[in-house]
C-alpha cells in the first residue's frame, strides 16, 4: 500500500504522504513502547532467574512464580549463562524482544521509504511535464 503510487493522480499521492507518515509513526511508537517493555521484562526476569539458579530466591518468590526450589549445585558464571540460555522462560522472552526489535526495524524502514516518496513523486511530476512538452 505504501509503495504503490497512483501515477494517474500524483497530486493525491503528494497529499497522502503526510498521512502515511503519521500512520506509520504511530505504529513505530507502539512497537517501540512494546520493545522497551519487553526488554525490561527480560532484564527483570533474567535477574530473578540468576538468583533462582544460585539458590537465592525466597519462598515467597518461589510461590509467586510457581517454581520449585532449584536442586542443582550453585553454577559458575559461565554455567549460569548456559542455564539462562536454555531456560524456557528466558527463551520466550528473548523471542519476544527479538520480534519487537524486528517490528521496530521494519517500521523504521517504512518511514524511511515514506520520506523518500516525495522525491519519487517529484521525479514523476517532472517526467510528466517533460513528456507533455512543458
Amino acid at each position: 500500500v505504501v509503495s504503490k503510487i497512483d501515477e494517474t493522480n500524483l497530486l493525491r499521492e503528494i497529499i497522502r504522504t503526510p498521512s502515511l507518515h503519521a500512520e506509520f509513526l504511530e505504529h513505530f511508537l507502539t512497537y517501540k513502547r512494546e520493545l522497551v517493555k519487553s526488554e525490561k521484562n527480560y532484564n527483570r526476569t533474567a535477574n530473578v532467574k540468576r538468583r533462582y539458579y544460585r539458590g537465592e530466591v525466597t519462598a515467597a518468590e518461589l510461590a509467586k512464580f510457581e517454581w520449585k526450589q532449584y536442586q542443582g549445585l550453585k553454577p559458575s558464571g559461565s554455567e549460569l549463562n548456559q542455564l539462562l540460555s536454555i531456560d524456557t522462560d528466558m527463551i520466550n522472552l528473548e523471542t519476544e524482544v527479538n520480534t519487537n526489535k524486528n517490528n521496530v526495524s521494519i517500521i523504521e524502514y517504512i518511514l524511511k521509504m515514506i520520506g523518500q516518496r516525495d522525491y519519487s513523486l517529484k521525479t514523476a511530476v517532472e517526467i510528466q511535464k517533460y513528456l507533455s512538452g512543458n
